[in-house]
């Protein structure tokens, strides 16, 4: 197994003084999100303990840290890294502008260990098939055209692959998709946790949406 990356062009703030695009930088593409029922599942192999005490053991984690953090602990995890709490109030410029009733949780920030920094440097990387280069999306015209170059070769898209295709996040990807369902361009099977999408030669009409 190996990780994908695409590169990346960031807009540059000033182009009216230079004139000129920024580096190329590679950025990781996510191969989607493993949660805990996987997580667990994969590691049952690896251990001993059954899936119910891993997931209690999970369940004692996310307790004793959110007790830890509560009180104003960072909470360090040998291996993994270190979490601490930020926090955030209206913007003043004296100390005796703000009252501790207008200070509240913001969120919790991860700082990784070493140990797992240096396990994770020779981690594989290979360039996506698909990559683009510039920040911001392409139109909605130039990814319909390049997901039906696409489905010119193959017998369907996915979302991941249209991400990919497109350089866009997930959840434009999904409404683009739809989109393009319900202008009976493409037409959905679910596989499994998947949807698949296919080729319309002729447009139809009430097709239904994924949810």
């Amino acid at each position: 197994m190996s990780a994908n990356y695409k590169l990346v062009r960031n807009p540059n703030p000033n182009p009216e003084e230079s004139g000129k695009s920024l580096p190329l930088h590679p950025r990781l593409v996510s191969c989607g999100t493993i949660h805990t029922d996987e997580f667990i599942n994969r590691a049952k192999s690896r251990s001993s303990f059954s899936p119910a005490d891993m997931k209690g053991i999970l369940q004692l984690f996310q307790d004793m840290m959110v007790d830890f953090l509560m009180f104003g602990y960072n909470v360090e995890l040998e291996g993994i890294g270190t979490f601490s709490v930020s926090l955030k109030s209206r913007p003043v410029m004296e100390k005796n502008e703000v009252r501790a009733e207008s200070i509240h949780f913001k969120d919790v920030k991860f700082r990784s260990s070493k140990e797992l920094r240096d396990r994770l440097k020779t981690m594989p990387v290979f360039r996506d098939e698909y990559t683009v280069s510039d920040p911001a999306y392409p139109s909605a015209k130039e990814c319909e055209q390049e997901v039906f170059r696409y489905l010119e070769t193959n017998p369907f898209i996915h979302q991941k692959k249209y991400m990919s295709l497109c350089g866009c996040s997930r959840s434009k990807a999904s409404l683009d998709l739809r989109r393009l369902v319900e202008e009976g361009k493409l037409r959905w099977e679910k596989l499994g946790t998947s949807h698949l999408y296919y080729k319309v030669e002729e447009p139809v009409s009430g097709e239904t949406n994924p949810k």
